[in-house]
Parts: structure tokens; C-alpha cells; sequence
């Protein structure tokens, strides 16, 4: 397997570099401490194509490919990971209708989403021990053609700012609960409501709320996959979850080993820099090796997504090793730092509440673990 960029994947990985630096570094300081919805950010990423860069170009995507979407998103991460989560859900919610819609749904929905003219998120988690079970766990009955759904998800990533959610939902009765189903709701469907926002620990910018459905009235042309058959979507898109969220990770890891290494040139400590002394290399050696390990596994499953090959245990595996490894990045490069990279007007503890988020949301940190033992023969 070749691991180099061909030139397509590298001038997007370029643009992706400069965007972030032109549009994302000014702001990424400011984002973490208000946690305001980047708007106008969102909207120049449209016009540069990255809201459709993963979707096929059958449907109005831009048909990159896996590989330089995980390219993409660890450059935007390296300058501000919540921006890169806003795209990652909704780039999952448009995959979901773009792999397993009909024909009608992927050209209706599709295009205006891979255009960024809509936002979609994904609405999978509920706050009882699993799905459609739990006192507020979302339930769909059946009211001749339409499907009615009442409950709530919870922790739902760009709610309130998406126009499209892709809700995971439990078939009523009880002997028709053998999976879940899913369906295509519009943010401004009578009986959706969005609860205020819940405070997190970061990856702020990128909203986070529970989201209530009272009596949500739904045809039946907002069944996506057929009933029942939201076990096979929600694995087939927690594990790309898993990839891409392994993306900004690695993102976050280096921005803060590139930000120590530039310290450790510049901090004198006995008569030279302490760059130059062996524990402060060690430090910085060790945080480098993380992230080139965990690129390389990046690739390798990025790469299986666009042969079409088996994939899940790959991302599971690359995101059980980051889930180890990834705040170990910031501790290291912390240490480099000392005290001044323990105050908040340095970037490191925004990067470390930023990499906290990547390895416990949408696929947690001991997900992948059943997911690599079940591969073993």
C-alpha cells in the first residue's frame, strides 16, 4: 500500500491547510471561549467544497475519496477541531442518505447538502442503557402510512444549527423491536424541539443539545433503509466515525507538539535551549511517533474505504490506540511547556479539552474494543 498522497489528495490537504490558517487560527481562541456557532466560517467551507468533499459526484459531491477527506480534516483540526466535528457530523448524516437512500431520497436531500446549502447531523444516542429503552427513549409507532415519534435523542452534535437530522428510532409495539429504524426529519418539523445547549468541556463552536420529539408526524418517504435496518447504518457510520474522528485527533496531537517544539526552541534554560536537552527530546520524539503510528493507520483505513474493502476493525483499531495515546499527546507536550503551557492564554488546554471530545463522542474510547476481540480468530 502506498502511502503517499497522489496530487489530487495533496492540493486538497494543501487547501485545507491554508483555509485553516487564513480563516480558522484567528478565530479558534475566540470560538473556545464564547462557543458561538461559526456561521460564516460553515459558509466558506461550502464554497470550498468541503461540506461535499466525501459525497459521490453521481449526487453532487465532490467524489475526493476517503483518503483526502482524512487529509482535510486533520489539517483543519490542528487549528480548530470543533470546526472539523460541525463538518464530520454532517458529513456523516449526508453519507447516510448517499449510501443507503433510494433514488428519490438521495437526489431531494444529497445535493443541497454536499452544496452547504443545508446541514445535517446525525441523532443516534438516547440517555437509557441502549436504544428504545429508557424513560425517554424515542419510540415510532405506525398511524396508517406516516410514523409518528416521540421521545428524545440526546447529546446530538450541531443541533439546533442543522436543517436535516438523521434520527435513529425504535419500532412500537414491543415485538417489532428487534433493531431500529431511521428516518430524514427537517429541523423545522412541527414537534421538534431543540433543549437548551448543554455546556461541554470542549470542542466548543460545534453545539451540543438534546433533541425532543412531540408528536412528530413523518410519511413514509422519510424511511431511510427500510424498517428495522438501523443496526447495519449505524455500524457501517460509527465506524467511519471512528476513522475520521482518529483524523482530528491526530490533528490536535501535532498542532500541540509543533506549539511545545517551537517553545523548546525558544525557552533558555541553562545557557541554551531546552530543546536541546535530552528529556525535553524524548518528550517531543515520543508525541511525534504517536501521531506518524497513528497517520499510517489512518491511511491504511481510509484507503480500504475507497477499494471497498472490509474496514471496521482498521478504524476500530486506530481509534482504541488514540483513545490511549491521544491525551498522553497533550500531558507530553505540556510537560515541554511547563507552567506557562498549563495557562489558559497558551493553546495547549484548549487542545486538550478539544482531544478529550474526539476520543470519547460518537464512537467512546472502549467501542472499538468488542469490535477488534470479534476480528481475532
Amino acid at each position: 500500500m502506498n502511502f503517499e498522497l497522489n496530487e489530487e489528495q495533496h492540493l486538497i490537504g494543501q487547501s485545507a491547510r491554508e483555509f485553516a490558517k487564513e480563516f480558522l487560527d484567528p478565530i479558534a481562541a475566540d470560538l473556545d471561549h464564547s462557543g458561538e456557532y461559526p456561521r460564516d466560517v460553515i459558509e466558506r467551507l461550502a464554497g470550498y467544497d468541503f461540506l461535499g468533499l466525501l459525497l459521490p459526484e453521481a449526487v453532487g459531491g465532490a467524489g475526493a475519496g476517503a483518503v483526502a477527506y482524512v487529509a482535510a480534516i486533520e489539517e483543519i483540526s490542528q487549528s480548530c477541531a470543533a470546526v472539523a466535528t460541525i463538518l464530520n457530523n454532517h458529513t456523516l448524516g449526508s453519507l447516510a442518505i448517499a449510501e443507503w437512500g433510494n433514488d428519490t431520497q438521495k437526489s431531494e436531500f444529497v445535493p443541497p447538502l454536499a452544496k452547504g446549502e443545508r446541514l445535517a447531523t446525525l441523532a443516534i444516542y438516547e440517555n437509557g442503557p441502549a436504544s428504545g429503552i429508557g424513560p425517554d427513549a424515542l419510540l415510532v409507532s405506525r398511524q396508517g402510512d406516516n410514523y409518528v415519534l416521540n421521545g428524545t435523542k440526546a447529546f446530538v452534535r450541531n443541533a439546533g444549527v442543522a436543517d436535516l437530522y438523521v434520527v435513529f428510532a425504535t419500532l412500537e409495539p414491543a415485538e417489532d423491536k428487534k433493531g431500529f429504524s431511521v428516518f430524514l426529519v427537517d429541523g423545522g418539523t412541527p414537534g421538534l424541539t431543540v433543549a437548551p445547549r448543554l455546556e461541554t468541556m470542549g470542542l466548543n463552536g460545534c453545539p451540543v443539545a438534546h433533541v425532543v420529539f412531540n408528536n412528530v408526524t413523518l410519511p413514509a418517504a422519510a424511511l431511510l433503509g427500510g424498517e428495522n435496518n438501523g443496526d447495519a447504518i449505524a455500524q457501517s457510520l460509527l465506524a467511519k466515525a471512528s476513522l475520521f474522528e482518529a483524523a482530528q485527533t491526530i490533528g490536535i496531537g501535532k498542532a500541540a507538539v509543533k506549539h511545545a517544539a517551537e517553545y523548546a526552541k525558544q525557552r533558555i534554560q541553562f545557557g541554551r535551549p531546552i530543546a536541546a536537552l535530552q528529556a525535553i527530546q524524548t518528550l517531543l520524539a515520543e508525541v511525534a511517533t504517536d501521531c506518524h503510528l497513528a497517520w499510517l493507520g489512518v491511511q491504511r483505513t481510509a484507503q480500504l474505504i475507497e477499494d471497498g474493502e472490509p474496514f471496521a476493525t482498521d478504524a476500530a483499531i486506530v481509534k482504541a490506540f488514540l483513545a490511549r495515546f491521544g491525551s498522553k499527546m497533550l500531558i507530553d507536550s505540556c510537560q515541554v511547556e511547563g507552567g506557562f503551557g498549563y495557562s489558559e492564554f497558551m493553546p495547549l488546554p484548549r487542545l486538550f479539552r478539544d482531544i478529550a471530545g474526539t476520543t470519547l463522542l460518537d464512537a467512546p474510547a472502549d467501542f472499538p474494543d468488542k469490535i477488534i476481540a470479534d476480528s481475532i480468530a
